[in-house]
């Protein structure tokens, strides 16, 4: 008998990435799809902001959700969030074979999800009972989407700022519900905060602006990384998290 016996060291090799990368608007978090797309191959974004024209350029499928379940006709183009959810599901959809799915973005994404809820809930004066229920619904589609293992995942969000007691800085992703925006980074492997900062330029050389990745718990920012062989710094200077991934993902070889 062969003994259901597995190796940790395997996992990173096996296991396809899940990514939250989350910032504030204007770092390029869109743009992160067309490097996935450069990297892994053909892919598919879920999309509810409409600010896909920075795109336009790379040839890559999208399906627009306008609710999280309300109306809902393909023939329409009319497509809420659990529809697609459903559409995934297919074999017409499986045959396509995508390499990784994004959702871009859960900021979008949660407050669909609360409209509906509200309305739904309409005349409730129990307001605990709407936010249980966005707590689970939120939550358990992104461990829907998250656990998908044949495609890499990759979740954009904006950036929000929050002080804390001591008066400290912390930025959180941009979801409805503190609760939840702060469950959510514990879903993902990889957590990637996109910052940005002003290089005046010496020597003669212009002023610029550089992006930068943060990795870890730095200054307020809220990253992490499944990364064994300390790769990856606190900061890097980045604006293509691929390579960030393709460095992960060459020391676990």
């Amino acid at each position: 008998m062969t003994l259901p016996i597995f190796s940790t060291k395997d996992i990173a090799k096996l296991e396809s990435v899940k990514v939250l990368l989350y910032s504030h608007h204007g770092w390029g978090k869109t743009t992160a799809c067309k490097h996935f797309q450069e990297y892994y191959g053909p892919g598919v974004i879920i999309s509810g902001e409409g600010g896909l024209k920075s795109l336009g350029a790379s040839n890559i499928d999208f399906m627009p959700f306008s609710s999280w379940d309300g109306k809902h006709d393909p023939e329409a183009g009319k497509l809420s969030f659990v529809g697609i959810t459903k559409i995934m599901q297919t074999p017409e959809f499986k045959e396509r074979g995508y390499k990784w799915c994004a959702i871009d973005s859960l900021t979008e994404l949660s407050e669909r999800l609360l409209a509906h809820l509200e309305k739904k809930h309409e005349g409730n004066k129990n307001k605990f009972e709407i936010w249980s229920d966005y707590s689970r619904d939120m939550l358990g589609a992104l461990k829907w989407i998250r656990d998908k293992n044949d495609m890499h995942i990759l979740v954009t969000c904006l950036a929000k700022e929050e002080s804390d007691n001591d008066g400290r800085t912390n930025y959180w992703p941009l979801v409805k519900g503190n609760a939840v925006a702060k469950h959510v980074p514990s879903l993902f492997d990889y957590v990637f905060a996109g910052a940005k900062e002003m290089d005046p330029g010496k020597d003669g050389t212009a002023p610029r602006v550089r992006r930068l990745v943060i990795t870890d718990e730095v200054n307020g920012y809220h990253g992490k990384a499944r990364d064994p062989h300390n790769v990856l710094k606190p900061i890097e200077e980045c604006n293509n998290i691929t390579t960030l991934l393709d460095r992960l993902s060459s020391a676990a070889q």
